[in-house]
């Protein structure tokens, strides 16, 4: 039996829609989205490939580090995690979350520590909380008469530089400022200026090009990794009056940021000086920390792919791809749209609200006070 199921795409924060191709209960492809207003039928190679999240790589049972990482029932992992959590004070508990979750499961996350008291929690997704960005639209930028873009944007990605292109073909004039000798967009702008960082951006910015920053034009600033780098470019070039297109690397960045803190890597850092135990959710911080990791005393992870973290980790609980859940994603420019759940978590693995209730119920705290239905964390959840 074979379905085809409208979703949103997970591979990055543009939010393009795709079609799931699903065949006797296995994602087996991906088919163009005709209709979706953001790609208007088109995928870039990410967005084809999504499919493989489903199936490749999959954690599909929980374990838990006893000589070696070894297959658990939910009820071990739980208990030993709960145990864990009950020895250390709040305060040496932190909690960090990528940004591939739905809207309603940072909620939950939120509610989750605020019932545990923790206040080390956030999520590494971006530079800047978005609350603070008044985004362009896709109508604005493709409409702009001036485009800045800071960084490699029709590489990363192609349905955001497709819209560049559009905008090119209507009149629009682009330059981008990037580190690299050349890029992808830079051969397809008018004008390409090489800089030796993001922080020296303003600094070497021809004034030429600071005269064509008006109402009318668009600045794209592409994932810059300082919050300090961002909030000055942002300032900068706002002055203007120019619209910001922030682009974010995770599919829910930007939802992310609207719920919880946003962490630096520096900030990653001071909060692993302070906490003792560490919940990672979603995020593989060893694939770019790992020595701060080394100080910790119990690494909790729970995602959907195996991952450097996992590997580390005490604890691992297996958590639901964006195809095995329902709710929603907001994208890069504050557009919400909703996700349905299309397939179910391979093995054991359960919803990734459901866990975190779980563990709340283990710590002696009721689902209700996370929002969430008591009856879903039954033995029969996971259906």
């Amino acid at each position: 039996m074979m379905k085809v199921a409208h979703t949103i795409c997970p591979s990055c924060s543009i939010g393009c829609g795709v079609n799931l191709i699903i065949k006797d209960n296995e994602a087996v492809g991906t088919y163009p989205y005709k209709s979706h207003p953001i790609n208007e039928g088109k995928t870039c190679k990410k967005g084809r490939d999504c499919f493989k999240i489903v199936t490749e790589n999959r954690l599909k049972e929980p374990l838990i580090r006893r000589n070696g990482l070894n297959q658990s029932s939910w009820e071990d992992a739980l208990d030993t995690i709960a145990s864990q959590m009950k020895s250390y004070p709040s305060q040496e508990i932190g909690i960090v979350v990528s940004g591939d979750y739905t809207n309603q499961e940072y909620e939950t996350m939120k509610r989750f520590a605020e019932a545990i008291g923790v206040g080390n929690i956030g999520c590494h997704t971006g530079s800047v909380p978005s609350e603070a960005l008044e985004t362009a639209t896709l109508y604005d930028m493709e409409n702009s008469d001036f485009i800045l873009i800071i960084g490699d944007v029709l590489k990363e990605y192609p349905l955001l530089g497709r819209r560049i292109i559009l905008a090119k073909e209507n009149g629009a004039e682009i330059c981008t400022v990037d580190t690299p000798d050349k890029t992808l967009t830079g051969i397809n702008s008018h004008r390409y200026l090489q800089v030796e960082s993001a922080s020296t951006i303003i600094d070497e910015i021809n004034h030429n090009i600071l005269k064509k920053l008006n109402p009318n034009s668009t600045v794209i600033i592409n994932n810059l990794k300082s919050e300090k780098d961002f909030e000055k470019i942002l300032n900068f070039f706002g002055q203007s009056g120019a619209k910001m297109f922030p682009v974010f690397q995770d599919c829910n960045s930007r939802g992310a940021m609207n719920i919880l803190p946003v962490l630096s890597e520096d900030d990653l850092r001071d909060l692993m000086e302070k906490v003792k135990i560490l919940y990672v959710i979603g995020d593989d911080l060893a694939s770019y920390m790992e020595e701060s990791l080394k100080k910790l005393d119990f690494i909790i992870s729970q995602g959907c792919l195996v991952n450097e973290t996992t590997l580390i980790s005490d604890v691992v609980l297996p958590g639901s791809c964006w195809a095995e859940k329902t709710g929603s994603f907001t994208s890069t420019t504050g557009k919400m749209q909703n996700i349905s759940k299309i397939t179910e978590p391979p093995g054991d693995a359960l919803d990734d609200q459901i866990i975190i209730t779980k563990i709340a119920e283990k710590m002696g705290w009721e689902p209700e006070k996370l929002g969430l239905d008591p009856e879903k964390t039954g033995p029969d959840s996971k259906r």
